[in-house]
């Protein structure tokens, strides 16, 4: 079944139970809060822990947000955005299958490529999405939606494609929750978006332009889209980092956006989104990260000096264990209250492995979950040469030789129980204590305001 088949049998689907208001299900970590957004994502950006998912491999329009692609694709087809220059023409927008006039106030003026990227991203805008492909691709639209295209599949992303480098609001332009989580922060790696998103007050004007005339300055300076970034809203949300927006039609909204409180950070994606009522995409995005600050907490479960395994070595003259590592420490987002007894790891190691191996070689890995979900595949190393040194082999080898003359008994070893211990401010690595203790929370307290 090709993508396109599969994206609109999910429209139909959609339809036909988008008639009440959604309760979230137990779908990562079990709450009851009720939302009206079809399909949304929510991950802990810092420990990579999905916390909530609701149909987050749901094909839907992907509208503006091709624009996050583009932004991407642009940045690396340019040589210096901040030199490269288009000059808006007045006859440019005829040229568009769609127009929002987000160039409008620029007609007859010249614009960096980085003015066109902070103008798209803030505002959504077609227009400067245009601009933008037309001038990194020298006019070949289409060369630059192929660009596109392969971005994303170098990406990994599996459910998503574009037309156009802005608005399309058909079903050959589409997305899902998952592949926006891996567009997004691979945009949040770029500095000048931040730089655009981290403004005081949130707004941009190209430098070419800026003039000590107050008034004159307004008239080419532009603002968030995104409702959830004006501080002059009523669905502005103090503790939103950045945000992109799309609306597939008048009442309904697509946004990514990540927010950030005591230093932890939320990704959340949401596609078929309400706007014109109370409970909107908005609000969705307040109640879903709230939750998740009041309950939630990060959590050491595994240091990178832990011994979590073992696996047999087999030399030339026989075999002897080793021990198993992870790649690195692991830290994870669990219920604040959660159960240490639905806490498990299941271990995928060889029987054994040949040498030679090298020091950090990955050679098997441990799926860790959390009440039968799975939250993390940890991969583990030897931290140890093995047969390609000649004085360890030989200690190995006598080793090996003494326990054949002289086996040992048949004690159980208990030192492969993975310690699971809280995350701490104060200590990068925590002494492993062998139990389970509790994390250090940041919690908002009963008087403080998170709205």
């Amino acid at each position: 079944m090709n993508k396109r088949i599969k994206f609109l049998i999910s429209v139909v689907l959609i339809f036909a139970i988008f008639v009440s208001i959604f309760v979230i299900p137990a779908s990562s970590f079990e709450n009851v809060i009720e939302t009206t957004t079809a399909d949304m994502l929510l991950i802990n950006v810092d420990t990579n822990t999905t916390v909530f998912s609701q149909k987050p491999d749901n094909m839907w329009y992907a509208g503006y947000l091709s624009e996050l692609v583009t932004f991407l694709v642009a940045y690396e087809m340019i040589p210096d955005p901040d030199t490269a220059t288009y000059k808006v023409e007045s006859s440019f927008a005829y040229t568009l299958p769609h127009t929002d006039g987000s160039l409008n106030q620029f007609i007859d003026k010249e614009l960096t490529a980085k003015d066109l990227m902070a103008i798209m991203m803030l505002t959504s805008g077609n227009d400067a999405a245009y601009a933008l492909a037309d001038l990194a691709s020298g006019g070949d639209r289409a060369a630059f939606v192929d660009a596109m295209n392969e971005k994303i599949e170098l990406l990994g992303c599996e459910n998503t494609g574009f037309v156009s480098p802005g608005y399309d609001n058909t079903s050959d332009q589409y997305t899902t929750c998952r592949d926006l989580y891996t567009i997004y922060m691979e945009v949040r790696k770029n500095d000048f978006f931040n730089e655009i998103m981290s403004a005081d007050p949130l707004s941009y004007i190209p430098a070419s332009l800026k003039t000590d005339d107050v008034t004159e300055n307004e008239k080419y300076t532009v603002y968030p889209e995104a409702s959830i970034l004006n501080e002059n809203s009523p669905y502005y949300f103090r503790y939103a980092n950045d945000a992109k927006i799309s609306y597939t039609q008048a009442t309904w909204a697509n946004m990514a956006l990540t927010t950030t409180y005591r230093g932890k950070t939320y990704f959340f994606a949401g596609l078929l989104g309400k706007m014109e009522s109370e409970e909107n995409i908005y609000a969705d995005v307040k109640k879903l990260t709230t939750w998740a600050y009041l309950n939630l907490s990060d959590r050491k479960m595994i240091a990178a000096e832990d011994t979590i395994a073992k696996v047999n070595v087999a030399a030339d003259w026989g075999e002897y264990p080793v021990d198993l590592h992870p790649f690195n420490s692991a830290f994870k987002t669990l219920p604040n209250d959660y159960d240490e007894s639905k806490l498990s790891y299941e271990f995928d190691i060889p029987e054994s492995v040949m040498t030679p191996i090298a020091e950090g070689q990955t050679v098997g890995k441990a799926t860790l979950s959390y009440d039968g979900e799975v939250i993390d595949d940890i991969q583990l190393i030897v931290n140890s040469d093995e047969g390609l040194d000649m004085l360890p082999d030989m200690g190995r080898f006598t080793s090996y030789v003494y326990h054949q003359l002289m086996p040992l008994g048949n004690g159980t070893d208990d030192s492969l129980t993975p310690s699971v211990e809280a995350a701490s401010e104060n200590s990068d690595k925590p002494e492993a204590t062998g139990s389970l203790t509790k994390a250090t929370e940041f919690v908002i307290s009963e008087g403080e305001s998170y709205e």
